[in-house]
């Protein structure tokens, strides 16, 4: 017979159609159910390194900027387990029999259920040099300026390439190891219940069971026990748990039908919506854990704010003459805005002590400083500067390296492992049980502050400000920092002070009315700080006083006080109002210096004043503006209401600040004896300044090389040093 020609074998060949396409689909979509868990685990993964910018900084930090070799060697240490953890976890799914899917047992699929583990293995460190990557493109000047940082940036890149390569290889050519065939042939026999998988297998899954168990016991008792390892390889740490424990359990219930996902997701939403295991509540003295209710409070003597006024411009004021007075407002945005206020503040302190030593005893621009307004990170800036120059000595060169010293930590390790341990545990159980991620952040501010001899943030607010016999203590400036609640959005504004009687506050609560006047400082950081997600919306309850008519409403949800306004500016307003009230009555005249501290590069400047050789009564540093995200793009009518809504919180912050900068009192003749309000602002540099609860050595060298260059600090300081000498004269 003879041969077929090549165009008549073509003909005879059957066409792939449609129908085939449609068949390959369902075929690949049922090899994800069985390992649906990692999939999720790195689909997430990616969405947040490819569109999260606080993700970005974890990245430079572990490749780039961080000179510790064993938090690199925990990465790559990490990566590498995790990538077994998920090989490990799908080679085995699919090993089982699942009679509700039978395109698992389709024998041309064969090679997907070979490739799929290796490929999503190998991916993991390839999925950490994505996310440098990801970052290197926000990075204004992403050459190095240091050989060290080169090289060691070179042959971390290289460490992670060599690791993924090495667990391909791995995963492809082991078979070609002594007795490397008789594993693959046992691995690719398919069985039909868990005890088939073998006691190797079997017993890996259980260890991770109960590591993960330990794990969480282990957070949950001391969650800074892994800091030294890097957010990062916490993270991957988790995502190896959720992997390997949670694949395990679904092939359990896969097996017998059961739909365990969703049964855990409709477990969770019933709890949180019947309110079963909420562990969110607001501290309210320092013994009082998240999951527990309060007692009720003891008798309160906190201060009173107007005597603390009264008694603050005695003590400093000339009758007669203009009192300089200096107000601080700080605007929220995680660590960099805390790492930005202390050292702005640290280094005017540190000026002025130049120029009028404290000689032991308290420093003059901290003497003449009467109150701060922080929102979120600003809050944690100006609770960290206060807290520096409670320890002798309290100079300002000293508050600048104890803050540095304090700042420089990673505060995302310990509040990740809770999250993702403790936090995540809780969702499925009825009743509180643990402390929440919210107080794993508080306890790390409180023992990297204790690390500086800086005990003010694990101690009462109140108690800064008092003294024996229930007298004001004025050596301290008067700090306000603004939560949101939730029900109502109002501003709930935190102050050290009793309750007012006539309250200065549009459309806030009075804070003092709800917390216990035992609140840690930490704790009043938080609720200011509860950055979206990653620190849960606090319950604040205020248990009930014998003979007292409770507090109306009885209970509140507090979140970060940057989704009322960002700028902190509303509540200083009110404050310089309050306070003008008072000297009047004392026929004081004030001279208000206002130092409004923000981080935002793409804030829109409401100071139009940038010579450096005349910075009064305004000025500002030029910075070109960085248009956000939001207005480089366009919407669909689906999305647009929802960015509007979110961009009216940067438009009130404008808001405030416009109405603080019309509410000063500035004299057209003199630019030095009218109000003064100085704009001290990041721009963009050269070095990403992130959003999030850690930074880098890079970020601190940006954030002095900006100061340094960008502000007459000579000149300020020079002038403010006078103002401040003439108000000590008699």
């Amino acid at each position: 017979m003879a041969d077929q020609s090549p165009s008549t074998a073509a003909a005879q060949r059957p066409r792939f159609t449609l129908l085939d396409m449609f068949e390959w689909l369902a075929i690949a979509l049922d090899h994800c159910k069985p390992i649906r868990v990692s999939l999720l685990v790195l689909a997430f993964a990616t969405i947040v390194v490819s569109n999260v910018d606080q993700a970005s900084e974890l990245f430079l930090i572990a490749v780039w900027a961080d000179p510790s070799n064993a938090r690199y060697l925990s990465l790559l240490a990490t990566s590498a387990i995790a990538g077994l953890a998920i090989w490990h976890t799908a080679r085995h799914a699919y090993r089982l029999i699942y009679p509700r899917w039978p395109a698992l047992q389709d024998i041309r699929a064969e090679s997907l259920r070979r490739w799929i583990p290796r490929i999503l293995g190998a991916l993991v460190p390839l999925l950490v040099l994505f996310g440098y990557l990801m970052a290197l493109r926000g990075t204004p000047h992403p050459t190095c300026t240091a050989a060290a940082q080169c090289h060691r940036r070179d042959l971390r890149v290289a460490g992670l390439l060599a690791e993924a390569a090495i667990i391909f290889m791995l995963f492809i050519g082991w078979r070609w190891l002594p007795g490397g065939r008789a594993v693959v042939a046992k691995l690719d026999t398919r069985v039909t219940s868990m005890a088939q998988l073998g006691m190797v297998p079997l017993s890996i899954f259980l260890a991770a069971l109960i590591l993960n168990v330990l794990m969480t016991v282990l957070v949950a008792i001391q969650p800074r026990q892994f800091d030294g390892m890097g957010s990062l390889a916490v993270l991957l740490i988790a995502g190896s748990f959720f992997c390997t424990s949670g694949g395990f359990l679904c092939m359990l219930a896969d097996r017998r039908g059961v739909p365990l996902l969703t049964l855990l997701a409709l477990t969770a939403i019933s709890l949180h919506a019947l309110h079963l295991n909420d562990n969110h509540r607001v501290r309210q003295y320092p013994t009082m854990s998240t999951h527990q209710h309060p007692v009720a409070p003891p008798v309160d003597a906190r201060p009173d704010f107007d005597s603390y006024a009264r008694t603050w411009l005695q003590s400093r004021c000339t009758p007669q003459h203009a009192c300089p007075v200096i107000m601080v407002s700080s605007e929220g945005g995680g660590l960099r805005s805390a790492a930005w206020t202390a050292m702005v503040l640290s280094r005017f302190t540190a000026l002025i002590d130049q120029a009028l030593p404290p000689n032991g005893g308290e420093p003059m621009f901290e003497r003449y400083m009467f109150a701060g307004s922080g929102v979120s990170g600003g809050s944690l800036g100006l609770a960290a500067y206060v807290a520096a120059l409670q320890v002798r000595p309290a100079t300002g060169a000293l508050a600048q390296a104890r803050t540095e010293h304090m700042l420089n930590h990673d505060f995302l390790a310990p509040t990740m492992a809770n999250a993702w341990f403790v936090d995540f545990t809780q969702r499925w159980l009825p009743g509180a049980l643990f402390d929440d991620r919210g107080r794993a952040l508080t306890r790390a501010w409180e023992q990297a502050a204790q690390e500086q001899n800086m005990h003010a943030f694990a101690q009462p607010f109140s108690a800064l400000y008092e003294q024996a016999g229930g007298s004001a203590a004025t050596t301290v400036p008067a700090l306000f920092l603004n939560s949101t609640t939730v029900g109502q959005g109002w501003r709930l504004v935190q102050q050290p002070f009793r309750p007012f009687t006539d309250s200065p506050w549009t459309t806030a609560y009075d804070g003092s009315r709800w917390l216990d006047p035992r609140v840690p400082l930490s704790e009043v950081v938080l609720n200011s700080a509860r950055f979206t997600y990653l620190s849960p919306a606090g319950t604040l309850q205020t248990a009930a006083v014998t003979g007292q008519s409770p507090q109306s409403p009885a209970t509140f949800q507090l979140v970060d006080g940057g989704y009322f306004e960002n700028s902190g500016t509303t509540t200083l307003r009110e404050i310089i109002r309050r306070l003008r009230s008072i000297a009047a009555l004392q026929k004081q005249p004030l001279q208000i210096i206002v130092l409004h501290i923000s981080n935002d590069p793409s804030l829109r400047d409401f100071v139009d004043a940038h010579d450096v050789s005349h910075p009064l009564p305004f000025y500002s540093a030029a910075c070109p503006r960085v248009l956000s995200p939001t207005e480089r793009s366009s919407y669909g009518e689906a999305t647009a209401p929802l960015i509007a809504l979110l961009d009216t919180r940067d438009a009130r912050g404008e808001y405030a600040r416009a109405e603080l900068l019309a509410s000063l009192h500035t004299s057209p003749t003199d630019p030095g004896a009218g109000d003064v309000l100085w704009h001290l602002r990041l721009c963009p540099g050269n070095y990403p300044l992130p959003l999030g609860w850690t930074i880098s050595p890079p970020v601190f060298d940006e954030m002095h090389r900006q100061l340094e260059q960008n502000y007459p600090l000579a000149n300020m300081a020079g002038w403010l040093g006078q103002q401040l000498r003439d108000a000590m004269q008699p």
